[in-house]
């Protein structure tokens, strides 16, 4: 239920956007912004140790990926904004060096966060954030005697921290953001170090 309710406000963030391009005066110290980034995804979860756990004691394993995310948000003020995305953080793999088994973890989920901003000087600023991710992860897993998919959803914490630069109306960003994913007392963690381009109207 609250995947589907932040999933609904971000796509009604999206489709608001240009009513409020056409009634909103531009304010350099609020309004609302998309925008889209692109960067580096690694999980903390031991994929090897967990797969030598199951009796696989020669795998390569690799646990990190290109993640992208995609965000609307609205400023109050110059010192606090709310947001709301989707994030995409790749696939996470296992390979049994004897080619015997293989799998695939892949994780992505809906957000939404406080966003805490100070501006420094000319446009430059820091931020942190502070919010909730709605996810779905889906493991693939084979082997020589078939295949099985695994699915999981959840919500948990994440929080980040950034710096930006505004020009005109433009904002670019770059932030690290950890989102403390978790189930069935086994930690996914996953750490995003991205950059961003976004628009304010």
């Amino acid at each position: 239920m609250m995947k589907r309710l932040i999933a609904t406000a971000a796509l009604a963030g999206l489709v608001a956007s240009p009513a409020f391009a056409q009634s909103y005066q531009y304010n350099p110290a609020e309004g609302p912004y998309v925008g889209a980034g692109l960067g580096y995804s690694e999980t903390g979860f031991d994929i090897e140790g967990y797969y030598r756990d199951r009796g696989y004691t020669n795998t390569n394993t690799d646990d990190s990926d290109t993640g992208y995310k995609l965000f609307v948000g609205y400023q109050f003020n110059p010192n606090f904004a709310i947001e709301a995305g989707y994030a995409d953080f790749g696939e996470f793999s296992a390979n049994e060096n004897s080619g015997n088994g293989q799998a695939e973890l892949s994780v992505d989920g809906f957000t939404a966060a406080l966003v805490g901003k100070l501006p420094i000087q000319n446009g430059f600023g820091v931020f942190g954030k502070l919010g909730m991710v709605a996810w779905d992860a889906d493991l693939d897993e084979s082997d020589n005697t078939g295949s099985a998919r695994y699915s999981e959803d959840g919500t948990d914490p994440f929080y980040g921290i950034g710096a930006e630069y505004e020009i005109e109306r433009i904002r670019l960003r770059a932030e690290y953001e950890r989102y403390d994913i978790s189930d069935s007392g086994e930690d996914f963690e996953i750490d995003l170090i991205s950059a961003s381009l976004g628009y304010r109207f």
